[in-house]
């Protein structure tokens, strides 16, 4: 979504450098190319990236919810998923014991 949102700006940007509103514009919509003029475009394109960083903001606070939710399941139920605390456990052994490449030269 990020590389749309940026695609977005930077096509409003561009239209707000024409000067003539009603010059052709091209948009895509629903996977048919679309003849409008600028002034047509500019509502449409500004609605849509508002419309999708609205939904972009309420899909990442109910991924928090869930991930609390998820976090709060596991410790009252004592679940643990194997390798979740490997890699603590691996940083303190790895101190005591060298790396080994697991390679054989004959």
């Amino acid at each position: 979504y990020d590389l749309y949102i940026r695609a977005v700006s930077s096509c409003s940007e561009a239209l707000n450098e024409v000067k003539d509103p009603n010059r052709k514009c091209y948009q895509l919509v629903g996977g048919v190319l679309v003849e409008r003029t600028v002034q047509q475009v500019k509502p449409n394109l500004q609605n849509n990236s508002s419309k999708i960083t609205s939904l972009i903001t309420s899909l990442d606070k109910s991924l928090e919810v869930k991930a609390k939710e998820l976090m709060d399941y596991k410790e009252k139920h004592g679940i643990k998923v194997k390798g979740e605390d490997a890699p603590e456990k691996d940083k303190k052994d790895g101190a005591a014991k060298p790396a080994s490449s697991g390679v054989l030269v004959n």
